[in-house]
């Protein structure tokens, strides 16, 4: 419940509160030698409890507003708001929950956020997770507005880098059709499915029967599955636009659909045997059962001490699902398709997002250069013989 607070002046207590249009107000209940306790007597007697509308702002602890903030900040997908929650409910608030918001010190929550045992980007992700409550409770003027109040503005330096240094494995052809070659039905047509179509995970595990239009050549795109739980529509306005289905894809959908269990327009295309067909399978179960073990057995990937790394020998930090959309993008800019048409089957909103997702495969940088060593090394060798062969002038 909302509270005021208490202040002595000129010899009288004077409760304080907020009404309900945050406006401050003031009456006094006693004289100064009244004990708060004694206060919230006179307080309760008078009726003022039943005014305020708000805590005052300045004694509001992190815990309160961390609670407030989660369940009343309107997050725009469940994942992410299942991602607040984890850290801020296990690791936030743990360490804060009882201390007053505004009185947070910068560097103790420096030196505390430094020492967790993370990367810089993940500490980052925190520092900017905390920040976001308190800038929702600016806005809500649960706290004072002003920097001075959020104590993360004062949390700087190298260690909370959110730029992860992480680039994404784009296969080769030859690379995915290996990987492709080793996993049965229906992880095959899963992989395949996404490899080309560049849907996300997510997107191919919200699939249902009625979403595969097979007499159209379309797939559409109507809800997603991510943390255990079915999302009504897409990541962004294009993603939920129809997807392009080539033949090929849909003869192997097909294929599967006559091979399931749960075959009805309502059922999951890929759905999980175990919990009887009533949501779908889990994407990491599917990229540590089947994904990987198919990329190690083709030699795409290798492990060695706990390092994953790729076919040319990189460390690659992560392999998966996603691995095949980052392929198709660089796969159709290798073969010097319009962006706009790749743009469109990545459904990206803007084109520095397809062009981030296509990688720069080694082989077409030595071809380029290659290209390049013939415009310079085949006229430096001609003017070289044309110095050689010229007739030097008669001495006079």
């Amino acid at each position: 419940m909302a509270k005021g607070w208490f202040r002595r002046k000129k010899g009288t207590l004077v409760y304080y509160w907020y009404n309900a249009d945050g406006k401050e107000r003031s009456r006094v209940v006693g004289v100064s030698s009244l004990t708060d306790a004694e206060g919230w007597l006179k307080v309760g007697e008078l009726g003022l409890d039943k005014l305020v509308a708000q805590s005052d702002p300045t004694l509001l602890t992190f815990g309160e507003l961390a609670q407030k903030y989660l369940s009343q900040y309107p997050f725009n997908k469940q994942s992410t708001r299942e991602l607040c929650e984890q850290i801020v409910r296990h690791l936030l608030m743990p360490k804060w929950s009882q201390e007053i918001a505004v009185e947070i010190d910068p560097p103790k929550l420096k030196a505390w956020l430094v020492g967790l045992d993370v990367e810089s980007s993940t500490r980052g992700k925190y520092k900017s997770i905390m920040s976001g409550v308190y800038n929702w409770g600016q806005c809500e003027g649960l706290i004072p507005r002003g920097e001075q109040f959020n104590p993360c503005r004062y949390v700087r330096g190298r260690q909370f880098s959110q730029i992860t240094g992480y680039e994404a494995l784009a296969l080769e052809i030859e690379d995915t059709l290996k990987v492709l070659s080793e996993l049965k039905q229906p992880e095959y047509e899963l992989a395949l499915l996404v490899a080309t179509c560049g849907l996300r995970i997510s997107e191919a595990l919200g699939l249902k029967w009625r979403d595969i239009l097979f007499d159209k050549g379309r797939i559409a795109i109507r809800q997603t599955f991510v943390h255990l739980g079915i999302q009504d529509g897409a990541k962004t306005k294009l993603s939920r636009s129809r997807v392009e289905a080539p033949k090929l894809l849909l003869d192997a959908l097909s294929a599967w659909q006559r091979e399931t269990m749960y075959a009805d327009d309502d059922d999951f295309v890929f759905p999980s045997e175990k919990l009887g067909g009533k949501q779908p399978r889990s994407g990491s179960q599917l990229v540590e059962d089947y994904l990987r073990p198919a990329a190690i057995r083709v030699g795409v990937i290798r492990e060695e001490d706990g390092i994953t790394y790729g076919p040319d020998g990189e460390a690659v930090k992560r392999f998966g699902f996603h691995t095949f959309r980052h392929s198709l993008a660089t796969c159709l800019m290798d073969e010097q398709e319009n962006p706009a048409v790749v743009q469109a089957i990545m459904r990206h909103s803007k084109m520095d997002m397809t062009l981030y997702y296509s990688h720069s495969r080694r082989s077409a940088k030595r071809a380029a250069q290659e290209r390049v060593l013939q415009r310079l090394v085949v006229p430096t060798v001609a003017a070289e013989m044309r110095v050689r062969m010229r007739v030097p002038k008669t001495i006079q």
